[in-house]
């Protein structure tokens, strides 16, 4: 069978995911400063035209990673929120992912720690990350004040204070998971949550 050939549009898409793929690599190895152009391309295979042909600066590259990384964190935690109906299994699923996420996805443990770093330093990018961050509190606050309700259940936490804690637990827990080599609890994570919500 005749493979169907890929359009253009279908080749400048894989080049860029396979650009992205390589960044995430040397980024996480050699940090922001560390990295370049020329490193990036030629762990990717293509030539440093490839990188400019896609993406602007190394910076533009570095921001289209952080995009795709709070993307794809946000994305999974509203997937979690609309597959379970109480808090409980809310809470299960999200340690479940947690902990898996932590040990699979060390690359982008460590790109978090420069991703959070070079906001800290770039005003344009902090607020950014702000913006996806606050509208991600407002929506699992939204599922938790809910299933607390359907369920009569009470939290020493307002909703919007949990779905705070819940990012602030996961990454200040994936740091130190990567820099104890792992000797944090598992489940920790979930434990931490379910302490805070009681029933009535």
């Amino acid at each position: 069978m005749n493979r169907k050939r890929m359009t253009q549009e279908e080749r400048k898409q894989e080049t860029r995911k396979m650009l992205l793929d390589s960044a995430a690599e040397i980024f996480a190895q050699l940090g922001f400063h560390g990295a370049s152009v020329d490193k990036i391309a030629e762990f990717a295979g293509y030539s440093k035209g490839a990188v400019y042909a896609n993406f602007n600066s190394k910076e533009e590259l570095f921001l289209a990673l952080l995009e795709q990384k709070m993307k794809r964190d946000l994305d999974t935690i509203h997937q979690i929120m609309k597959q379970q109906h109480s808090i409980d299994h809310f809470i299960e699923k999200m340690d479940y992912y947690f902990d898996l996420d932590r040990q699979t996805n060390r690359v982008w443990s460590i790109l978090n720690m420069e991703f959070l770093l070079y906001a800290m330093r770039q005003e344009s990018v902090r607020q950014k990350w702000t913006a996806m961050i606050e509208e991600s509190v407002g929506q699992i606050s939204g599922v938790i004040e809910k299933m607390m309700e359907q369920e009569n259940r009470v939290s020493t936490l307002s909703a919007e204070e949990f779905a705070w804690t819940i990012l602030s637990l996961g990454n200040g827990m994936a740091i130190l998971h990567y820099i104890s080599e792992g000797r944090a609890p598992l489940n920790l994570y979930g434990k931490a949550l379910q302490s805070i919500i009681k029933p009535s």
